[in-house]
């Protein structure tokens, strides 16, 4: 065989092998060295170093079970100096990112909030989600998706979504989860273990118990936000994390044992927009998200968000000059 990939002799094979064990030479200095069609293989290469996953398990589609937990994704990522991971829609899920060097930024719903090693930011159910990499710095990171059954567990959980609003107070530390969750890297690294699928399950649980003591162990300060406020941070999180479910504005109301007509003055008054304006704004934002991901067709999008074809398209190229199937092209 005179060619790997049509590109390269096996004298040249020799090369790649040993530049391959100093990933920072071969992608600042090597392209340089190259023929145009050995720069072509190289491309192709060391593409997925640069952008992708270095491993992952993606299972969103068909969530793997293990117990009372059902896994949607698990693993590993390496983002060079300003890598961005572009923004992305979760649905039912939570996700853990967890920072083991470098540091960075997660936007969550548009906040921002920096990551440096050591941190584990939680992301919760229908937020849109973006990571990127500081412009001095590699960021690498663990992560781990997931959906929890256990009646207890699946309460607290949704507790924390009520009560932790913002982007940063969703960031802790915690050396018990980075371990589990390495162990469960490696586990799903090596397959055909015995006992395998019992070891997942009992780590995706403890993960889950170790999650909820660190967030009733750390009391959110409220004491200056006023209780108007708080009602509306607890209405705009419902929002967020319901916008797949919730179909009219009134179904607020007996969630939060107030009419809407009050529940609409009081976010008026309070935020200076109207609780419809940001329910689109919200469902529009998550509609881009869904669109530039391209995993779903435009006619599922609208389903998703309550739409007919027609009304989604229209508010859309309202909110954005542009209509959804025009962004998927363009994009």
């Amino acid at each position: 065989m005179r060619y790997v990939n049509g590109y390269i002799s096996y004298k040249n094979c020799y090369f790649f092998i040993f530049i391959a064990k100093n990933k920072y030479f071969l992608i600042k200095y090597l392209p340089s060295l190259l023929t145009e069609r050995q720069f072509l293989f190289y491309n192709s290469l060391t593409m997925e170093w640069k952008t992708r996953y270095l491993l992952s398990n993606d299972h969103i589609e068909n969530p793997l079970r293990f117990g009372d937990v059902q896994l949607l994704q698990l693993g590993r990522r390496y983002c060079e100096a300003t890598e961005e991971i572009i923004p992305h829609p979760h649905l039912n899920w939570f996700e853990l990112t967890i920072v083991t060097d470098g540091r960075g930024t997660v936007f969550t719903n548009g906040e921002s909030c920096e990551v440096h090693s050591g941190d584990i930011y939680l992301s919760f159910p229908c937020d849109i989600h973006e990571i990127r990499a500081d412009l001095n710095s590699k960021l690498e990171y663990d992560f781990l998706s997931f959906y929890c059954e256990n009646p207890l567990l699946k309460r607290d959980l949704k507790g924390i979504t009520q009560a932790y609003f913002g982007a940063k107070s969703r960031v802790f530390q915690d050396d018990k989860i980075c371990s589990l969750v390495q162990q469960a890297i490696a586990e799903f690294s090596v397959k055909g273990q015995p006992y395998s699928e019992e070891l997942l399950s009992d780590i995706f649980r403890l993960i889950c118990v170790y999650l909820l003591r660190n967030f009733s162990d750390s009391k959110q300060k409220v004491d200056s936000v006023s209780d108007a406020q708080i009602l509306c941070l607890q209405i705009m999180n419902y929002i967020d994390t319901h916008v797949y479910s919730l179909q009219y504005l009134q179904e607020l109301a007996p969630r939060f044992n107030y009419n809407y007509g009050y529940l609409s003055g009081l976010f008026k008054k309070t935020t200076g927009k109207s609780l419809l304006d940001y329910f689109h704004h919200r469902k529009m934002e998550t509609a881009k998200a869904l669109i530039l991901e391209n995993k779903k067709k435009i006619k599922e999008i609208a389903e998703m968000l309550h739409y007919s074809p027609y009304a989604f398209s229209k508010a859309f190229k309202a909110k954005y000059g542009v209509s959804p199937k025009a962004l998927q092209i363009r994009r």
